[in-house]
């Protein structure tokens, strides 16, 4: 009897443990999740809303168009419409802008014709039509010549061609805001070979052309000389 009662205190001790320990599990377990960060509003925090990225995206979109529009703009002032006369009727077509490949120099380019290098220091504007008629072209940087010089060069060349005359300023007309210009021709029976020097932005540039009555030409390759540029 003694065993029996001596076992009950034992077996109420033992509950009391028990209970003991699943209570300070069960607290503990409250406790870790009271501690336990709440993932959920966090995420919620870091996430913007659409309405967010709808703003976000606004506020992008004008500098898309801004740079589209510095792009357009970029692409309209290397094309330029050019007026000129051929065979007594005018013409308008939109050049582009062409650049030689060893000369410091730019300029407005027709459609009909090719601009290619004939050898160091000269660049040939040759019509695609016919490769008889085309525009050499010598630029050369005013620091390293002098306007004299290129024009005694280019008259000598032109009186080694035949009988020269000089080219009025009525002739000239083209070429606008130059600072010096002079030009020659030589007129052949069906053809003519024109000379031309000028000074300007800080180039001194030599014109040869040949052109024939058939394509009338002159005025176009004029027209493309008098844009002609520093890179």
């Amino acid at each position: 009897m003694q065993k029996k009662l001596l076992s009950v205190p034992a077996l109420l001790l033992t509950a009391v443990l028990v209970v003991g320990c699943n209570t300070s599990d069960k607290t503990e377990d409250s406790d870790a999740q009271k501690n336990e960060p709440s993932n959920t509003s966090t995420e919620q925090q870091q996430q913007p809303s659409s309405k967010d990225k709808t703003v976000d995206e606004s506020q992008e979109t004008p500098t898309s168009n801004a740079t589209n529009k510095d792009n357009t703009d970029n692409a309209t002032k290397k094309e330029q419409e050019v007026n000129y006369v051929q065979k007594g009727v005018d013409k308008t077509e939109k050049a582009k802008e062409s650049k030689s490949v060893t000369q410091d120099y730019k300029m407005q380019q027709l459609p009909g014709f090719t601009l290619s290098q004939e050898e160091p220091g000269k660049d040939m504007l040759v019509s695609n039509d016919n490769a008889e008629v085309f525009m050499r072209i010598e630029a050369i940087d005013a620091s390293q010549s002098s306007y004299a010089d290129a024009k005694t060069s280019m008259q000598d060349y032109m009186n080694a061609v035949g009988d020269t005359s000089s080219l009025t300023s009525e002739d000239l007309a083209a070429f606008k805001d130059i600072k010096n210009i002079e030009g020659y021709v030589v007129n052949f029976d069906t053809e003519k070979v024109i000379g031309v020097v000028f000074e300007k932005d800080g180039l001194i540039t030599k014109l040869t052309i040949h052109d024939n009555n058939e394509l009338d030409l002159t005025d176009a390759m004029f027209k493309m000389a008098a844009t002609i540029s520093k890179k």
